[in-house]
């Protein structure tokens, strides 16, 4: 229904705007999307959450608002002036932006405020806490204290005595005669003369005493007028307003103590890391060129001959059976053990050859054999051969001696015939060689004596590339690093010798050695004892060798001390590592070990472990037994796990020995184990 009411317009910032408003038959479109309030109040957006735009709600109010509500975050503006518009009370809740004026309320153009400004702000407050305690503050108060004796008054006192001062007066005689007789004054001489009235001292058991103010002494004298303390059960309290409490504890005094340990104090030391990736070097200027490496052609599985080699007996169904060769198995996985299983008949083919190199003439051999151990750096070597393969193997007039490829069931092994003897028995001439591998091109008397040392910081494996170059270069040996590596600062190496001397220095400061590769120009380093021996009931072998694979087993038990605590050190540069077993008393005490590479406790704790692995109880034992296709060669450093009759040791293979003579190859392990 259309009226003529003044026209009203409300922006809210935010639509959260709650207005009562009071109308008469007003014409207002709304649109409400909430149910109606009991409190018959229009609350415009107070459940809505949108973005922030402006809402105009207008309407056309003939009669006066009675009340006005703001709820935060609403912000309300009045854009139009209202002439007429009383508004009775006004309920401003927080962060409502309306400035309120003095004395007529809030600002509102156009509006006549006729009733109370509130401020809701329907905040709890609490009640503060307070806490009390047994003891008040108490109140400053100036006591004085009783004595039991008052001050005396100060009173003179003199002395009183019996007699009394006596009278000076003349005395006369009384005559017997009548009294007619003149009585005329006559003086006699009588036992007393009359006192002289002066003051003299007599000698009489008391004498005058004179009016003098004398002190008298009593059983108590004249008290001090002095403000003296006095002895209380309770002491004068502190006037402070805070109370304190006795305890049984006084106050510490600061005392800096000391305190000893087994360690000292670290030294920071940098410390790298080992990639598989180097630092890349720009190429230099040129042409490139891309070369597509040709992948070997595969190994014929049958050597190209007319004649039927038969290694065993005939089979009973008349079946030829063809074996390959040139066939070997792949190794296994790393991580998983070599397990040989039980069999009734272990059948092995051997193939044993030897070839000169470089034009791979054969050479004609009775027998050889093959050894190392961890006290070695390389393959020793020894043959029998024909007197007629002299030729083959003489040095002639080339410089050193011949290099050979000795090879044991697929494994290849490059040596050198470094010594040669002949011997001859009637009806048989035969030569002997032995040698080393060629490892030893590295020792004397192959090799100069140099100097080594390092001019700056290096790792230990750096410093072993470093040994393996002359002048810089590379020689193109690798080196396969197993052991822990650690800092050596600058000018702490200094070796003299070959280059595998060098090499044996540096692995030997921390109980390591090397393993040579059987042919080609590489060497393994590896701790002597990889894991504890009191660890290695944690250890998964590398062979499991059942009792019927061996062909002779024998043991021999050793006694060693029973070290259990070892100090190592270095020389100038270095640390002082005190390595004690775990687990024990660290009383039985081994024989120091100082060398100049132990720099850093990674260092000193590996040297101490091999020192103190080596002690104890032990068995060494030699197992002998054929190179199988599954175990191939076993070389020292791998656990082997074997029978001891109904017992299962485990050992740490320390050498290995390779005796091959047709048709029979046999290798004999010696395994380091403990009881």
């Amino acid at each position: 229904m259309p009226v003529d009411l003044n026209e009203v317009t409300l922006v809210a910032a935010l639509p959260v705007l709650i207005a009562d408003v009071v109308v008469g038959p007003p014409l207002i479109e709304l649109l409400f999307d909430q149910p109606a309030a009991t409190d018959a109040n229009l609350v415009f957006g107070a459940n809505y959450i949108a973005p922030r735009d402006d809402v105009t709600v207008r309407a056309t109010l003939p009669l006066p608002v009675v009340a006005i509500k703001f709820i935060p975050p609403a912000r309300a503006e009045l854009l139009a002036e209202l002439p007429g518009l009383t508004v009775r009370s006004l309920v401003l809740r927080p962060s409502v932006p309306l400035n309120v004026g003095t004395g007529a309320g809030a600002s509102l153009p156009g509006v006549v405020f006729t009733g109370e400004v509130r401020y809701a702000s329907h905040t709890q407050r609490p009640t503060v806490g307070q806490t009390s305690h047994h003891w008040q503050v108490a109140r400053q108060t100036e006591d004085g204290a009783d004595h039991v004796q008052q001050d005396a008054a100060a009173t003179p006192a003199g002395w009183e005595t019996l007699w009394r001062r006596t009278l000076a007066s003349p005395q006369g005689i009384v005559h017997r005669l009548p009294p007619v007789l003149a009585a005329a004054p006559e003086q006699r001489r009588t036992g007393q003369q009359q006192a002289t009235r002066l003051h003299d001292v007599t000698w009489f058991a008391h004498q005058g005493g004179t009016h003098l103010e004398l002190a008298r002494q009593g059983s108590f004298q004249n008290a001090v007028r002095l403000r003296g303390a006095t002895r209380f059960r309770h002491q004068d309290g502190d006037r402070t307003k805070r109370a304190g409490r006795a305890t049984f504890w006084q106050v510490a005094r600061l005392l800096i103590q000391r305190q000893g340990t087994d360690f000292q104090s670290a030294r920071p030391a940098p410390k790298g890391w080992c990639g598989r990736y180097q630092e890349a070097v720009s190429p230099p200027p040129g042409i490139s060129v891309w070369v597509v490496p040709v992948p070997p052609a595969p190994q014929p599985c049958y050597t190209p001959s007319a004649h039927l080699l038969f290694a065993a007996l005939a089979s009973a169904d008349g079946h030829l059976l063809f074996v390959c060769e040139n066939h070997a198995d792949p190794p296994p996985p790393d991580g998983e053990p070599v397990v040989v299983s039980v069999r009734r008949v272990y059948f092995v083919i051997n193939n044993v050859t030897l070839h000169r190199l470089p034009d791979g003439l054969p050479v004609p051999v009775f027998n050889l054999s093959l050894s190392l151990d961890a006290a070695s750096w390389t393959w020793g070597f020894e043959a029998q051969l024909p007197a007629k393969a002299e030729s083959l193997v003489a040095p002639g007039s080339a410089t050193g001696p011949v290099e050979l490829v000795a090879s044991v069931n697929g494994s290849a092994f490059r040596v050198l015939a470094e010594n040669i003897s002949r011997e001859r028995i009637f009806g048989d001439a035969s030569i002997r060689i032995s040698g080393r591998g060629r490892n030893a091109v590295l020792a004397a008397p192959y090799a100069p004596v140099m100097t080594f040392g390092n001019a700056e910081a290096r790792t230990a494996r750096q410093l072993m590339d470093d040994v393996l170059t002359l002048n810089g270069i590379p020689l193109g040996w690798t080196v396969d690093w197993g052991l822990t590596d650690w800092n050596v600062p600058a000018g702490v190496f200094a070796q003299q010798g070959t280059w595998i001397e060098a090499l044996t220095a540096i692995a030997s400061a921390v109980g390591g050695y090397l393993i040579p590769h059987p042919s080609d120009q590489g060497f393994c380093v590896r701790h002597r004892y990889p894991v504890a021996p009191w660890n290695w009931s944690t250890v998964a072998p590398d062979f499991v060798l059942p009792v019927d694979a061996v062909a002779r087993e024998s043991l021999r038990w050793v006694e060693k001390p029973a070290y259990n605590r070892v100090f190592v050190s270095g020389q100038d540069i270095g640390v002082l590592g005190q390595v004690t077993r775990a687990g024990t008393a660290g009383d039985v005490l081994a024989p120091m070990v100082v060398d100049s590479l132990i720099t850093e406790a990674a260092a000193a704790r590996q040297r101490g472990i091999a020192v103190l692995a080596d002690t104890g109880q032990q068995i060494e034992v030699s197992l002998r037994l054929p190179v199988l296709a599954e175990t191939g060669i076993i070389e020292p450093g791998a656990f082997v796990e074997y029978q001891d009759g109904s017992v299962t040791r485990l050992g740490l293979v320390r050498s290995t020995q390779i005796e091959a003579g047709m048709p029979e190859v046999w290798q004999t392990l010696g395994v380091q184990g403990y009881a």
